[in-house]
């Protein structure tokens, strides 16, 4: 049985470098001129973010209506966003959820150092599902100081806008580089995934684990 690839749609930018991965690792893979065939399911993300990460009662209703249209065993199903797995977690589907959390467990497994700092947004820190994964598999998390959370959390914002400048660009960049010498970087946040170019061993980078997992 043939599986199809439905993208949910969310913020411009990020729905636009989901595709962007997508095709590049599809076209490595089957090269000439092929192109990844999914579905991109586009919904309006002003309904569900400012929502996040607890309103549930408001978000799965939206959820619900934009994803049972492709409710079956045949799909994958790729979100561009972190957080909102969360909610997801509390549905039920026949459907496959590329799910970064649990790539990310699979991930930490495989890899023998156990520091690591993430970098995401604010709720990062307090999402649980990231921090069963890293109790499960023996991590332990060095937190962030509270300047460089503010930091990550003004640049996300604005790279949603298309707003960073060259400048935070390279102190994000020289940040990954600073903390992948002697800890794992785990990015959690879409955003900061389109200004990443780390891809070494340390650097875990979630959009690349689900974007490998469905290729």
């Amino acid at each position: 049985m043939q599986t199809q690839i439905v993208l949910l749609g969310l913020g411009v930018r990020s729905t636009l470098f989901y595709q962007e991965v997508l095709h590049n690792l599809y076209n490595k893979k089957f090269k000439g001129f092929s192109t990844c065939p999914l579905i991109v399911k586009q919904i309006d993300f002003n309904t569900i973010n400012p929502y996040l990460p607890n309103g549930k009662n408001v978000i799965i209703p939206i959820l619900q209506e934009a994803i049972m249209p492709f409710n079956s065993f045949k799909t994958n199903l790729i979100v561009p966003n972190i957080t909102l797995h969360s909610i997801l977690d509390l549905m039920s589907f026949k459907l496959c959820i590329i799910h970064p959390i649990i790539l990310l467990e699979h991930k930490l497994i495989e890899t023998s150092l156990k520091t690591c700092v993430v970098f995401g947004t604010r709720h990062t820190k307090g999402n649980s599902s990231i921090a069963t994964v890293l109790n499960n598999t023996e991590t332990t998390l060095v937190n962030l100081d509270e300047d460089i959370i503010s930091f990550l959390d003004e640049l996300r914002q604005a790279v949603y806008y298309n707003k960073e400048t060259s400048t935070n660009v390279a102190k994000f960049k020289a940040l990954v580089n600073e903390f992948s010498t002697n800890c794992l970087v785990i990015i959690a946040c879409t955003e900061l995934s389109i200004i990443n170019t780390n891809h070494t061993k340390n650097v875990i980078d979630l959009v690349q684990l689900q974007c490998n997992a469905i290729i």
